[in-house]
Parts: structure tokens; C-alpha cells; sequence
């Protein structure tokens, strides 16, 4: 039997101040209670209250639309992991902040969890891991049994109800306001139902099981069996979450603390099927984002207008909890929460850069809510984006085998185009890149070129001279090969960090 162990960073009290004997102190400020909950790889439009993937999927993270405010226009800015939870405990983006891939954060860059603590909140994590405690100075953490593989541990709901009602009461002691990031593994590969469901891994089942007939299949992908069959048991993976999300707001009432408290529910970046996952179209970087703030917030309500990113997360939680917020590419949303307008929030900037180095294929995207225009200076014709597996990549295909235009959208999804625009009122899923066609959007390809040059100059993001040279073929391959080899450089440079931590990226 594995045993799995709880670490509690104990809490250090100053001694007293010799002369202060007696003096009265002042009583610490009274701050809201903040719980962030964190889908991985989940889509924005999975959950029943975002349109649903599958009837009765997500009752109790509809039943928290249902209390807070929901964003239509909702994003995190990078479509992979550890480089998306980064940006949001961060306010930076991933050039600024130093995770381009699955990288620690630049020693000496403010964290969200940093400065809680030390305004004086307990601050713990369960889940998907961001190990980097001399960054993030958390008080409280969940240890895992397993090291280098995390996917293979955190899929049992009833270990994050042991961790957050043991969290609670210790905050609940220690008189303090708390932070807690409760991570899932699901609905992140292997899914429900496949390995994930096995030992040695957390093999607790979801309260429902999907079948292939009940799934809807999302815009950017083809109808077939193989497809289906897959997304089926990724919302199994789906329902897991829900009930790992019951279990902690379950722990919250119990502990009397939901009054008090600012709940954010999101997906750290859309689902890992081909189309989503490790890109810049919408599917990859639109989040269900969900904020319950009682007394604050008015119940069941949603935001239609504006855009947000999880670069916004950091600057709003300071501004509500009354803590002072250094610099950040992000502003707060406050306003918006209390339904209130803000200006420039129609468009957001996202970027992929790369995993591990040498796998690097950087893209860069301006979305609105009409359109979407990206760039992808990797593609030369024959180098191949390879992060399609899985099942429903699979049966893509089988089909192409016999149907020309399965052929065609593998054989895109594999090559791209340097340059793609989508109008997503008649193409919400990206399916046909109009660059090039004579269909009247060139003014609107003009501009959203010129909005992403600009972004990129303001953030000095490193694929700028990329982006100058996208019509020449010869210096972005030169681009491509310096960055790759610049980035397998620092993954390089941190694997004595990770030794000593005894920890993988």
C-alpha cells in the first residue's frame, strides 16, 4: 500500500522584543480569504454552465457559476502548464518571468503566494506542483509520493478534502486569512477509465461515467468514432474534477469560512487534443473563469464585454485582499467584479514557446472576440508540429487514409503556415486560415499585425525580430535554431536545481 504523506511547514513566531513587555499590539487587518481552483487541460466550454461537453458533467462547478460571475472572454496567456501557472502567480509574462517552458520563475521575481505571506496569510497548494518554495514561500503544502511523473498522483478527490479541511482548521487556529491553489490532475491525460485509473496511480473513479453517444464535439473537431471515444473518457476526467471541486468548497462550508471567502475557479489552458493544447488559437488559451466573491459579486451573473487574462489574476487578489502590488504586465479586474466597465479589454496576446528546449516551437497570437491572427515562425514547409497524440489524433488519422479532407486538415495541423487569420463569427473553432485570400479582411490582418508588433515591443518579447522577418524564410530558420539552442541551454543550466531539489520539470 503506497502511503501518502502530508507535509506541514511549520509556522515560526517571532519571540518577543526585549523592552516590549506589555505593549499593546496592533490587531492585524482583517483580509479576505482567497481559494483558487485550477482545472488542467480542461476547455472553456467543458463545464455545463460554459455550454457543457456532456450532459450533467460539472454540477458543482455550475452551482458556483450560480453564486459568482461568470467571464464569456476569459484567457490565460500561455497553453502549457507550468509556464501558464507561472504567468498567473506572477502578473509577468513568461519572458518576463523566466518559465518560457518548464523553467522555475527568475530567483528575486514577486510571487502572489510570496507577498500573501507576507502580509501575514497562510498560504498552501495541493495538487499539480510548483515545487519552487524559495520563490513561492508556501506555509503549507501536499507532498507527493511521486517524483518526476505528477500525472501519475493527485486524482483522488477525498485526499484534497483531508488536505483542505486540515488546512482550514489550521488557519482557522491560527487566526490567519489563507490562500489556497487547489491543483487538479484531471482532466489532464491518461483520462478516466485508462491509465490513470490503475496503479500505481490515484485510481479513485469519478461519480459518472461518459459514454461516446453523450459528447459534444467541439468546433475544432471531426465527428468520428475514435474522437468520440476519447472525449468521452476526458470527460470522465472531467467529472473527477467536479468532485474534487465539491470536496474543497465542501471543507470550506463546513470550516464556516465561505462568507469570507473569494473563490476563482479557471483551466490553466484548453483540452490536449489536436487544435487545443500547446497553441495559440482560442481553444487553447480561452478558460472558464469563475469568481465568487459573497457580498461583492452578484450571484449568477457573467461578463459579456471584456477580455481578461491570468495575467490580471495577481493585481486583482492584491487589490482585494489590500495588499500592495509591484509591477506587472496585468492590471486588476476589480471593477469589473463589481460591474463596473473598463477600458482596452478587447484583445489579448498569447505565446508558446517551448517544453523542454530543443522542442521549442515558438507561436505568438492577438485574439479578439471577432477574429484571431497568429504567428508561427517555426513553419518552413517540412518541420512538423508534433504534439498531437492521443486518441482522437488517432482516428484524425485513420480517416485521412481515405478521406481527402481529413488528409488536408492533418497534414495542416502538422505544418501550418507562417502567418494564420481566422474569423471566428463564421470560424469559431480556426479551421481555415483566410491569410492570403481575397475575402475583404486585409485591413483587419493589417491591424491585428500591428497590435501584435506593438504588444511585442512593449513586453520585449524575444521573437520580435522573428516577427519583422516573417517574410524571410532564411532568418527564421536562423531565429528557430538560436532559440532552440538558447533554450535547451537554460533547461540545461537548471538541472542541478532540480537534482538538489529532487525534483523534474
Amino acid at each position: 500500500m503506497i502511503r501518502k504523506i502530508i507535509t506541514f511547514t511549520a509556522l515560526c513566531f517571532l519571540p518577543a522584543i526585549p523592552g516590549t513587555t506589555g505593549a499593546q499590539q496592533i490587531a492585524p487587518k482583517k483580509r479576505p480569504n482567497i481559494l483558487m481552483l485550477v482545472a488542467d487541460d480542461m476547455n472553456w466550454d467543458t463545464p455545463g454552465c460554459f455550454g457543457g461537453a456532456a450532459p450533467g458533467i460539472t454540477p458543482n462547478i455550475d452551482r458556483l457559476a450560480e453564486q459568482g460571475m461568470r467571464f464569456k472572454h476569459a484567457y490565460v496567456n500561455v497553453s502549457i502548464c507550468t509556464p501558464s501557472r507561472s504567468v498567473m502567480l506572477s502578473g509577468l509574462y513568461s519572458q518576463n518571468n523566466g518559465a518560457e517552458g518548464f523553467q522555475r520563475i527568475k530567483p528575486g521575481t514577486p510571487t502572489l503566494p510570496s507577498l500573501l505571506n507576507q502580509a501575514g496569510y497562510l498560504c498552501g497548494i495541493i495538487g499539480k506542483p510548483l515545487r519552487q518554495q524559495e520563490l513561492f514561500r508556501w506555509s503549507v503544502t501536499y507532498r507527493w509520493q511521486g517524483t518526476g511523473d505528477e500525472n501519475r498522483w493527485g486524482r483522488d478527490p477525498a485526499i484534497f478534502r483531508r488536505f483542505a479541511k486540515k488546512f482550514f482548521a489550521m488557519a482557522r487556529n491560527s487566526n490567519q486569512p489563507f490562500f489556497l491553489m487547489a491543483n487538479s490532475h484531471d482532466p489532464h491525460r491518461p483520462f478516466g477509465g485508462d491509465r490513470s485509473t490503475k496503479p500505481p496511480n490515484e485510481r479513485a473513479p469519478a461519480t459518472r461515467t461518459f459514454s461516446a453517444n453523450e459528447v459534444k464535439i467541439p468546433a475544432f473537431l471531426p465527428d468520428l468514432p475514435g474522437v468520440r471515444s476519447d472525449l468521452a473518457a476526458y470527460c470522465t476526467s472531467v467529472r473527477r474534477l467536479d468532485d474534487m471541486v465539491r470536496e474543497v468548497l465542501e471543507a470550506l462550508k463546513l470550516a464556516d469560512f465561505e462568507e469570507e471567502t473569494l473563490v476563482i475557479f479557471l483551466a490553466d489552458h484548453g483540452m490536449p487534443f489536436p487544435g487545443a493544447k500547446f497553441n495559440c488559437y482560442v481553444d487553447s488559451m480561452r478558460s472558464p473563469f469563475i469568481i465568487r466573491w459573497p457580498g461583492k459579486v452578484k450571484p449568477g451573473s457573467m461578463d459579456t464585454a471584456h477580455m481578461v487574462t491570468t495575467l490580471d489574476l495577481m493585481p486583482t487578489i492584491l487589490e482585494i485582499a489590500g495588499v500592495p502590488s509591484p509591477k506587472s504586465d496585468g492590471r486588476s479586474f476589480v471593477p469589473l467584479l463589481l460591474g463596473e466597465k473598463q477600458a482596452d479589454r478587447d484583445a489579448v496576446f498569447t505565446q508558446f514557446f517551448h517544453i523542454h528546449g530543443r522542442d521549442a516551437l515558438p507561436m505568438r497570437s492577438v485574439l479578439t472576440r471577432e477574429a484571431a491572427y497568429v504567428f508561427n515562425p517555426w513553419s518552413n514547409g517540412e518541420r512538423r508540429f508534433d504534439r498531437l497524440g492521443g486518441g482522437a489524433y488517432g482516428a484524425m488519422q485513420q480517416a485521412a487514409r481515405t478521406d481527402p479532407k481529413m488528409a488536408a486538415r492533418v497534414s495542416y495541423l502538422e505544418l501550418r503556415a507562417v502567418e494564420e487569420f481566422f474569423d471566428l463569427r463564421s470560424d469559431p473553432g480556426c479551421l481555415k486560415n483566410l491569410i492570403g485570400t481575397d475575402d475583404g479582411n486585409q485591413p483587419l490582418v493589417s491591424e491585428l499585425r500591428a497590435r501584435l508588433r506593438n504588444w511585442m515591443v512593449q513586453v520585449n518579447d524575444p521573437a520580435l525580430a522573428a516577427f519583422e522577418a516573417r517574410d524571410n524564410p532564411a532568418a527564421l530558420e536562423a531565429f528557430i535554431e538560436s532559440y532552440r539552442a538558447q533554450a535547451q541551454k537554460e533547461v540545461d543550466a537548471l538541472k542541478p536545481y532540480e537534482k538538489a531539489q529532487n525534483f523534474r520539470f
